[in-house]
């Protein structure tokens, strides 16, 4: 296990955990806000994360998914490098936020997955 963020793969990404209830993601104003927040250190990445994760899920849902060559419409609208959406769209892989599948992106339950798993075998560690 690495003891450094430098030394961790490039697969993996570092999130905030807030053991104060007032903190909770749920009880946000804006939980994709909040959620982003504790992924991206940057305001300007956590904002974009934010919009392209909404961007996802609601392409998803009306059945038009963000295709991975639609990133110059991104990197044009943000007046951003490609170096910057491809590391944002990285992080967001790495926290299992998205995937990609055949050339689209798609919300990914990757991310829940893993938290239930530390949490169940957290919960053994706690009895």
């Amino acid at each position: 296990m690495p003891r450094k963020a430098k030394e961790a793969r490039k697969s993996t990404t570092t999130i905030l955990i807030k053991k104060r209830k007032k903190h909770r993601i749920t009880l946000s104003r804006d939980p994709m806000l909040e959620l982003c927040k504790r992924i991206f250190r940057s305001r300007k990445n956590t904002k974009r994360a934010k919009k392209f994760l909404n961007d996802v899920i609601d392409r998803k849902k009306e059945g038009n998914p963000i295709k991975t060559n639609e990133w110059k419409n991104y990197i044009e609208k943000w007046q951003i490098s490609r170096s910057s959406f491809y590391n944002m769209r990285n992080q967001l892989i790495a926290a299992g936020l998205i995937e990609l599948r055949k050339g689209e992106y798609h919300p990914s339950k990757q991310f829940s997955n893993d938290l239930k798993d530390m949490a169940e075998w957290w919960e053994t560690q706690t009895q």
